[in-house]
């Protein structure tokens, strides 16, 4: 049986970078430290800072986010390979157990049709497709200074 424990992680946990549509060729980039560089194309985009608390900015190029497949009837979306990890082992574990008090957590904001277990089969599918989406779209992560 597949276990899955809330940590408590929160959805900024995850926030270090994001797996989006390149503007210029449509292929999975990595948009992190404020700056979009396509490993395809030759397409970079730096931009400027923005107070927040996610730090992101107003973005002048449209950019969407890669990983999004309709399922459900919704949306299933991940911001990058961690959060999509996340989400699937959230979805196939059949004993979910929360840590008590843990009202900010991701798995506490997950929407009800990711937490329905009627769905499991169709959510995992869909993570298989944005899986099989990265593999057939040559997706590299961009390396990083840690």
């Amino acid at each position: 049986m597949k276990k899955f424990e809330d940590k408590g992680e929160l959805l900024s946990d995850f926030c270090s970078y994001r797996i989006v549509e390149c503007p210029k060729c449509s292929k999975p980039v990595d948009f992190f430290d404020l700056k979009v560089t396509c490993l395809h194309c030759g397409y970079h985009k730096q931009f400027k800072p923005m107070d927040s608390w996610y730090n992101l900015t107003p973005i002048t190029v449209e950019i969407e986010d890669f990983l999004k497949v309709p399922c459900c009837g919704e949306t299933l979306w991940a911001m990058n390979l961690e959060h999509l990890d996340f989400l699937q082992k959230y979805v196939e574990a059949e004993l979910r157990e929360r840590t008590p008090n843990i009202n900010k957590s991701l798995v506490s904001r997950l929407p009800q049709w990711i937490k329905s277990n009627k769905n499991r089969l169709e959510i995992l599918k869909g993570i298989a497709v944005l899986r099989k989406k990265l593999i057939q779209n040559n997706y590299t992560p961009a390396p990083r200074n840690l």
